[in-house]
């Protein structure tokens, strides 16, 4: 009976993007003054008010027509309250850079960089 009662919302998303860090990663060579592709999936499970989801965002940069090179990925957790007009959350996020190839010796592992951020909010919304 409780699983008959959860609701759960997936999407899938891809695309290209323009603008910010993405133009400057170093495995974005070819692509620089263009952008960068990207494929995000996510998920949100409901039961009544409460909501737990989450989410990876990929980015990438093809190589030739078949072989893509990606440079990074964010995970996202997010969980709350959500009363249809106002929604009380928490939103976790990291960057980690991805490295293909980084086994092969002479190519470096140590990330250049990674980050994350935490947001606790209060959201008033109409219908």
């Amino acid at each position: 009976m409780f699983f008959q009662i959860l609701a759960l919302a997936a999407s899938l998303e891809f695309g290209f993007m323009n603008g910010g860090i993405y133009n400057y990663s170093g495995l974005n060579e070819g692509w620089k003054e263009i952008g960068t592709l990207y494929t995000s999936i996510n998920a949100t499970v409901n039961y009544k008010f409460l909501y737990v989801g989450g989410g990876m965002d990929c980015y990438f940069t093809p190589k030739s027509w078949n072989n893509y090179m990606p440079f990074q990925m964010t995970y996202i957790l997010k969980a709350g309250l959500d009363f249809n007009t106002v929604q009380i959350g928490y939103e976790h996020d990291c960057f980690h850079p991805i490295s293909p190839y980084s086994t092969i010796i002479g190519n470096e592992i140590k990330p250049k960089y990674e980050g994350g951020s935490n947001k606790f909010f209060v959201k008033i919304k109409t219908k």
